[in-house]
């Protein structure tokens, strides 16, 4: 039996729908319709209803009486909000994960950071987004803060959508891409380091210059493509 076949039902509609909706396949607005999910994936409303309410908690699904489950909204409006909370989230999670780190969270970080560049030497988006997610949340957890981490997290669900935008763009043709690609990597070595070393200062100050590196490529895209237009081609406009 396959690793697929063996996995719980709710387990396997939760992660195919997140990589979905993630990478804009189910665009934001998109209805979820129960009958509709259970029929496709061949199971029941529960796993579905389950899975549904992880993605809820992710801030990727919205539900409301009366209209159900939908793909949530992504609005080019809601960036410099988005933004905003990202910076205070991620200068205040790096720091405490220097302060707060084991040998053992370390080894997970570095693990997630030579991923990221293998992924990024290839120009791989899917693995770029995916791993780079995976090295954060490796972070957050270094910071042993549940309701930091979470609230964080949530973030960084936002900007994997946000940013596969960007990034399949432009995806191996894009000499601004490579560019943006190797300064995330010196970024991520810095960050590494300075968690490592026990560098509290510098960890935070690392992490904000890291969401600037983000927030540029964004406004880079936005001004040299038809990125605005394409997410509010796919959000709901009521």
């Amino acid at each position: 039996m396959s690793d697929t076949a063996a996995e719980p039902g709710s387990e396997r509609v939760y992660r195919d729908l997140r990589q979905e909706i993630l990478r804009l396949v189910l665009k934001p607005g998109e209805d979820l319709d129960e009958s509709f999910v259970s029929s496709r994936f061949a199971v029941s409303r529960t796993p579905v209803r389950e899975a549904l309410i992880r993605l809820t908690a992710e801030g990727l699904v919205t539900s409301t009486r009366g209209r159900g489950a939908r793909v949530a909204p992504l609005s080019i409006g809601d960036l410099r909000a988005f933004f905003e909370a990202l910076d205070i989230l991620q200068r205040s999670v790096t720091r405490l994960a220097a302060h707060r780190r084991q040998e053992s969270d370390l080894e997970r970080i570095e693990a997630f950071m030579l991923a990221f560049e293998e992924g990024a030497r290839a120009l791989k988006s899917e693995i770029v987004a995916d791993v780079n997610y995976d090295f954060h949340s490796a972070i957050a957890d270094a910071a042993r803060s549940s309701f930091l981490a979470a609230s964080y997290r949530r973030s960084l669900v936002e900007g994997l959508r946000i940013g596969y935008v960007s990034f399949s763009e432009h995806e191996g043709l894009d000499e601004r891409l490579e560019t943006h690609l190797a300064a995330t990597m010196k970024d991520h070595r810095e960050m590494f380091a300075a968690i490592a070393g026990r560098d509290p200062d510098a960890a935070e100050r690392l992490a904000g210059q890291h969401v600037e590196l983000f927030r540029n490529r964004i406004a880079g895209t936005i001004l040299s493509t038809d990125l605005t237009r394409r997410i509010s081609a796919v959000s709901p406009q009521s």
